[in-house]
């Protein structure tokens, strides 16, 4: 078994063929957590749980909408009511499609973020939180961002998902108790030393695998449209950095996902 702990099933590339997308991660036995990004997609996230066995929900607001929709705190606080709603989130700093010197705009993505904390914490639930530095070279690092928030808040209870940073990054989110998340990438023929470093490196029961699909399909399907069946191969390809068998990470990182977001 493995748990697709991070892909977005309500997004608009899974209109035409979700119940198909469903069954191939089901017949490979994989449960599946897609996560909203705001009220519409998390609506759908929780509908989508709703009507399949094996598919769980996340609700949060993305970094990237705070510029074109206001955050309803009550709804989410309302619908984190929902049975299979296991997570907040995904939440937190982005400076790839924001200016990172924009004051405003990076005033209003730690607001929201803290509001989502508190709620995760209010709810007793984990955090998904998303953090991505600009494309160019910035002094401004959105890691040590969402990093500097959740010390300030006190709050552990986080995965850092799509994890696409160094060891010392990756470190300093672990030794405060958070887990970190791959996708993909870590089967790509370009992968980053650093991210190796980082699957190495990374302790046993620390980190989780997804898919964050519709993107970032893993080797054999890079380029194409990703889906949660496709965990398997971003498993696999952790197994194979890390020198141990596929069985292995299958094992642990479930019970890891199953521990972090309190699913049977």
């Amino acid at each position: 078994m493995l748990i697709d702990t991070h892909c977005h099933l309500s997004f608009k590339a899974f209109r035409d063929d979700l119940k198909e997308v469903v069954k191939r991660a089901k017949s490979a036995d994989i449960a599946i957590i897609t996560v909203g990004s705001q009220k519409e997609t998390s609506a759908k996230a929780i509908a989508i749980a709703r009507a399949e066995d094996g598919v769980f929900a996340s609700i949060g607001f993305h970094p990237t909408h705070v510029s074109d929709e206001e955050f309803d705190y009550d709804w989410y606080e309302k619908n984190s009511n929902e049975e299979k709603v296991v997570a907040i989130g995904e939440c937190g700093i982005d400076f790839y499609h924001a200016n990172p010197k924009d004051d405003d705009a990076l005033r209003n993505q730690e607001d929201i973020f803290r509001k989502q904390i508190n709620l995760a914490r209010q709810k007793n639930l984990p955090l998904i939180m998303h953090a991505r530095n600009s494309s160019s070279k910035s002094e401004i690092d959105a890691y040590g961002h969402v990093l500097r928030i959740i010390k300030d808040e006190n709050f552990s209870k986080c995965v850092l998902h799509c994890f696409g940073g160094t060891w010392e990054v990756a470190k300093s989110f672990l030794d405060f108790g958070c887990l970190i998340s791959f996708t993909g990438i870590v089967s790509f023929k370009n992968v980053s030393s650093e991210l190796v470093e980082v699957v190495k490196k990374v302790p046993s029961g620390s980190f989780m695998v997804e898919t964050d699909a519709p993107y970032l399909s893993p080797e054999p399907f890079r380029g194409k449209r990703c889906e949660p069946s496709y965990v398997e191969y971003v498993a696999r390809a952790i197994a194979t950095i890390r020198g141990q068998e596929y069985d292995d990470i299958a094992e642990e990182t479930t019970k890891t996902a199953k521990e972090f977001f309190n699913i049977n």
